[in-house]
Parts: structure tokens; sequence; C-alpha cells
């Protein structure tokens, strides 16, 4: 992220097609957070007659239909392209608020959540692809958080509308922010990479040097882009069986743990059921305004997190975020047992106590489980599963997030506020144990080295011998050694290669390795 502010003027084009983008994830954080405001306005109106069966499901649905949405993404990025996508998904997202907004029926409620809902499912790959595509290697980590903090700002934006608006009016007025994104997007070219993919070179070298800009010489970097194309094509295909080595295998389901255990931490309950959640507290402070409290906390914990995250160790953010957490939620669960025990006096004394356990949660979450299994999952599977592990891996994500949002009511209905949170919260406590006995630390490994954690003994065996040939024989104390003459270029030949940055060639293969960092959902 630093790395943005040492010269924004050179990247701004490229900030512009990221924030361009990002606008697709801004209206996901809509979507999820039209519950919280929206489902309390809805049953208090009476407007439409609603089981608590369907209160559940209409709050639940978008992370499950998401998963069709994803399945009909890929074709659409394929023979669509990035751009055009991202301006086509911004039709049935209005689509989807209208049918809300206008709803007469409780079909027509799930309806629109179930278009909302699908759009969601195209949206991470899109804007995450077409960002990953157009940012150059030096700043396309800091470009990718962009996602994450516009879709805290669609959160923050539908509590602070949905404070004093009805449920429907909220709807309508969501349904005009996707067409920031058709307008935005229109103004934006299609990636390089999907230029070339089509054999469209010179539209292709157009899209670079805008991207770049019009001082910038994006010869060497169109020539790398081709020849990882060419490599691409060539590569060999996967076979089934591949998929069942340990060292496939391993990664996969150490990222599938950390995926439950996420989502199992509570925090989408918490993001779709804020408001019920302060209402069923009945603290001394306005159910709403905590709300817009606990969103405003959200964003700026995330753009905080975004710092972090490159400092410190994957292991150590995750225990300190889960030990956090689970304090937090212990915090909230005995909030509600002493309102049950005690009743209203509990309420008047302790009235700030739900607020401040939210706080600290989302503080915690945003600091280590919000971003940190993304990445940990981008670092853990080999580099030819990678593509087909991450969709596993995020397919499992959304089934764990619509479990946890679906069975809320009836956990409260069966547990009770604390027992539900308490149950939440013991998920935390399992985390911090299974991160601290079962996951190895990533921070400042090579992908090879990552890869030989997961190998068998002889796979292993065959690296050290390897390494030890590469090595070769040690010399002896009374060799002769060698001194090899450097050969300076001339300065012509110097200014003509890429910058560096901390000694690190920022346009080298090693940091563009094509990867497209996922954003948490």
């Amino acid at each position: 992220m630093e790395r943005l502010f040492r010269n924004p003027r050179k990247v701004m084009i490229q900030m512009g097609a990221a924030a361009s983008a990002s606008l697709s994830f801004m209206i996901l954080g809509m979507v999820r957070a039209w519950s919280s405001p929206g489902m309390p306005s809805l049953i208090n109106s009476k407007a439409i007659p609603l089981t608590e069966s369907d209160i559940s499901w209409i709050s639940s649905i978008p992370p499950l239909a998401s998963l069709v949405g994803s399945l009909l993404a890929g074709p659409c990025l394929t023979y669509l392209g990035r751009r055009r996508t991202l301006m086509l998904i911004s039709i049935p997202y209005s689509l989807g608020f209208l049918l809300i907004g206008f709803a007469s029926h409780v079909s027509m409620l799930y309806i629109g959540r179930i278009l909302d809902g699908a759009m969601i499912g195209f949206t991470a790959p899109s804007a995450q692809i077409f960002i990953g595509e157009c940012a150059s290697p030096r700043v396309r980590g800091a470009l990718g958080a962009f996602t994450a903090i516009f879709l805290s700002l669609g959160i923050l934006i539908t509590y602070i509308i949905g404070a004093f608006v009805p449920w429907n009016v909220l709807a309508w007025i969501l349904s005009a922010f996707p067409a920031l994104l058709f307008v935005a997007m229109y103004f934006m070219p299609e990636t390089p990479t999907w230029l070339l993919s089509k054999n469209r070179e010179e539209e292709a070298r157009k899209s670079l040097q805008f991207l770049r800009g019009v001082h910038s010489d994006v010869s060497v970097e169109f020539e790398r882009l081709k020849a990882n194309m060419a490599k691409g094509t060539n590569s060999q295909q996967i076979q089934p069986k591949e998929l069942l080595k340990g060292s496939v295998i391993k990664p996969l389901l150490l990222s599938m743990a950390l995926m439950l255990l996420q989502q199992f931490s509570g925090i989408n309950s918490i993001i779709y059921f804020t408001v019920f959640i302060f209402q069923r507290a009945g603290s001394t402070l306005d159910k709403n305004l905590a709300t817009i409290i606990v969103g405003i906390v959200q964003l700026l914990a995330t753009i905080a997190s975004m710092f972090l995250v490159d400092r410190a160790g994957r292991r150590i953010l995750l225990l300190v975020s889960g030990v956090v957490m689970a304090i937090s939620l212990a915090a909230l669960g005995a909030f509600f047992y002493m309102v049950e025990i005690y009743g209203q006096d509990v309420q008047q004394t302790l009235g700030w106590l739900p607020l401040a356990s939210l706080i600290l949660f989302i503080i915690a979450y945003s600091s280590g489980f919000a971003n940190v299994p993304f990445l940990i999952m981008g670092e853990l599977f080999p580099a030819k599963f990678r593509s087909i592990l991450g969709s596993l891996a995020s397919c499992f994500n959304l089934l764990c997030t619509f479990t946890i949002i679906r069975s809320f009511g009836d956990m409260n209905k069966t547990l009770g506020e604390y027992g539900t949170f308490w149950f939440y919260m013991s998920w935390c406590v399992v985390g911090v144990f299974f991160v601290y006995f079962c996951l190895p630390e990533t921070k400042g490994k090579s992908f090879d080295e990552i890869e030989r954690m997961f190998a068998n003994k002889k796979k292993r065996q065959l690296y050290a011998d390897e390494a030890e040939t590469a090595a070769g024989p040690a010399a002896d104390r009374n060799d002769v050694v060698a001194v090899e003459t450097v050969v300076r270029a001339p300065i012509e030949e110097k200014l003509s290669q890429p910058h560096s940055y901390g000694g690190h060639d920022l346009e080298s293969e090693a940091e563009d390795n094509g990867e497209v960092v996922p954003t948490p959902l």
C-alpha cells in the first residue's frame, strides 16, 4: 500500500481503473448490508406478511445464489471480456434492488435477493481479475486492496441511508448505485491480457499504454505479457488424479479449515443482523447510530489492516485476531445472559457493552481473519493447481457463509442470544488452537519453499539432493579462489533497465507472477 503514496501521479490512471472496478464491490457490500436495516423495517411495517422462515431465507439466500453466479462468471469473462462483464452486471444489480423496493409479495423479495446474490458471484472474479490485469506489478497488491475498502464502504453507506428511510426506499436508492459502475467502466479500457488472448495485439498495446501513461515505455512489459500468454497456452493440463496427491490435498484442507473458522466466527451474522442485535440488546444508544458506528469502524479497520498484513507474520495476526474475537464475543454473550437473568437493570448499567464488544470484534477480525485466510490461500496452493483449488476454497467459503446466516435465527430461538454468541466464541477458540498447532508460517517464504513443506519424504529428499548439487562441493581452505571481473554496463543500458524499489526489481517475473490476490467475501 505504501508504494501507491511514493509517486501517486505515475499510477493515477491505474488507481482510477481499480476504483472503477471496485465499485462492484461497493454494490456487493450494499447487497449484504441491506438486510441489517431493511429487514427490521420491513417486519415492523407489516407491508408484506413474512414467516420466520421467510425472514431467515431472504437474509441468507444471496451467498447461496452467488455460487450459481460464480459458475457463470468464467465463460462470461472469457467470451465477453472483463470490462463488458462488469458493465453488464450493473443491470441485474439494479433490477434486483428495484424488485425489492416495489415488492408487494414475498416472492418478489426472494427473486430480488436471488438476482443480487447471483451478481455477487460475478463480482468477485470480474473485479479482481480486471484489477490484476490492469495493475503494474509493483502496485498490484496495493490496488487489489481497493476491493476490500469499497466493500466496507458499501456496507457503511447502506447503514447510514437505512437509518433514515424505510426498507423499500432504501432499496430504491441503492438501485441507482450500479449506474455508477456502468458509467465508470464505460470509460475504462479492456485489459491487455484479454485482448491478447483474442489476438488483438494493437488494441492490447493501446490499452497498456493508456494504463501506464502516455510517456511510459511499455515495450518490455508488453513483450513479457505476450510471453506469459504463450507460456500459459502451452502449459500442461491438470490430470484429475493429481488433485488427490498429499501435496495438493493438505494445502486445500488447511485453506478450507481457515474458511470454516472465518465464517463460523459469526462475522456475517453480525454484518447481516447488526440492527437486530442492537435492537435485542435494548442498549441506551440508538440502534441505527450504533450500527453506523460499527460500519465506520469496519471501514477504518479494513484500511488499517492493509498496512499491517505485510508487516507481521500470518500466524501471529491470526492468533491475536482469534483471541481478541473470542474475548469480545464472550463479553457480548455475557451481556445477553445477564439481561436474561437480571432484566432491564443490566441494559441501563451496561448498555455500552454490546457496541464496545462489536467494535472490538470488528477491529480484531479486520486485522487477521478477514484477509489472512485469503492471502494464505494464494500462498499455500501449488502454482499449477492454484486456480482450481482457489475456486473450490471460495465456493466452500460461500457455503459456510450461507450456513451461518441461515442458522442465525434458529440458533437464537434454540440457544438464546447469549448461546449463539458463545457458540461463535467457541469457534474462535478452536481457530486459535488450529493456527497454533496446524498452520505453518508462510511469511518470507518463496512459493517453492512452501510447496516443499507439503511434499512427501521422497520428494523432500529429491529437493534436498537438488539443492546440494546446485551448491556444489564445499571449497577447501587452500583452494585458489577465482575472482570474477564485473563488467559495468554503459549508462544508457542502465537507464533502459526496469526501476527497482528497495533493491527488488519491480518489473521482474518474480513479482509479476500473474496471480490475482482474492478479496475476502
